[in-house]
């Protein structure tokens, strides 16, 4: 049995692999045992998995998750590299051997799996898929296995992308409901108990405000993930727009806005108000919260590309923990 790679680096898991010749000595082996063929009834996707983490046998729901034509196009390749992961891609020896595989859900089960041990796990990647880049998040399951006395692990694989979707957007909205309507039923017992402190009513309003805009946020990102989202274009005054947004989450925080320095370049901007409100606010409260206990000072900042569109941007002096910044923008 003939094994090549073995010389290459790797972050993560061994870069070895088995021969094309020996790959395919395996999957024809495997393509004439009856229960495999009964994978193919199967609506989730399954592979058999050799030892140098190859795939030697696929069903059609992988093919067809992987956005492959044929099974040969499939055989041979580890998982992120039939799916198209970005990450695959990243060092010669191919998946699992760059820096951010070592948090792959993928690769934790099937190394475990191929230890011994099954594995239930989720993968979080971004892959390549119709000339651009997607994200695509799965459930995969591993079973150790053995086909003529090698070991060899099962997968089952299954896209969650929408049910984790749904799921973070029914937690958010769920958060920021609780918050808003718990404000306002607090500041109605005190306008209750004390109708004389008009300062209250004020809190209310902005309260009450406060709880629509978030319920607004939730519709729309529904709508986004539906295809359903239309946009509402319209030119209107930059700094105006910023220093309103940035005034009102300074003032939820109890924070002077102050601490938060604009440098503003584009006199009007083009685009649907509320929606680039919920960008700057959700910008603005990741610097707020980064920077709590810190003295240095948030910079928001809205200049011009040089094609001439507007670019906007926060800076701040917190840092993001390792682990986070690998798995961001999946």
């Amino acid at each position: 049995m003939t094994t090549i790679g073995a010389e290459l680096f790797t972050h993560y898991a061994t870069p070895q692999r088995d021969s094309q010749e020996t790959i395919r000595h395996i999957s024809d082996k495997l393509t004439q045992e009856p229960m495999l063929s009964w994978f193919d009834a199967v609506p989730m996707g399954m592979t058999v998995i050799n030892k140098h983490r190859q795939i030697v046998h696929c069903n059609k729901a992988f093919q067809k998750l992987a956005l492959k034509q044929r099974r040969e196009d499939v055989i041979g390749l580890r998982p992120g590299e039939a799916l198209n992961c970005v990450n695959s891609q990243l060092v010669k020896a191919g998946c699992g051997c760059s820096e951010f595989c070592h948090i792959c859900g993928a690769a934790q089960a099937i190394i475990k799996s191929l230890e011994g041990t099954s594995d239930c796990k989720e993968c979080r990647m971004v892959r390549l898929a119709h000339g651009s880049e997607e994200p695509l998040d799965l459930q995969v399951y591993t079973k150790p296995i053995e086909f003529e006395g090698k070991p060899m692990t099962l997968a089952f694989t299954i896209d969650i992308s929408h049910e984790l979707k749904l799921r973070y957007l029914n937690r958010t909205f769920h958060h920021g409901l609780i918050n808003g309507v718990g404000g306002i039923a607090t500041l109605s017992e005190l306008i209750e108990a004390d109708p004389q402190d008009s300062g209250l009513f004020q809190l209310l309003i902005e309260s009450s405000q406060r709880t629509l805009r978030d319920v607004l946020y939730s519709r729309d990102v529904a709508a986004a993930e539906e295809g359903k989202l239309e946009p509402d274009f319209e030119t209107f005054a930059a700094e105006p727009f910023f220093n309103k947004i940035i005034a009102k989450e300074c003032a939820l925080r109890n924070m002077q806005d102050n601490g938060v320095d604009i440098l503003i370049k584009t006199k009007t901007l083009t685009s649907d108000k509320r929606l680039l409100g919920h960008v700057i606010r959700n910008m603005l409260s990741n610097a707020l919260e980064a920077s709590e206990g810190s003295p240095d000072t948030i910079t928001l900042e809205c200049n011009y590309l040089d094609d001439g569109r507007p670019s906007i941007s926060m800076t701040n002096s917190g840092e993001i923990p390792s682990i986070i910044r690998e798995q961001m923008f999946k």
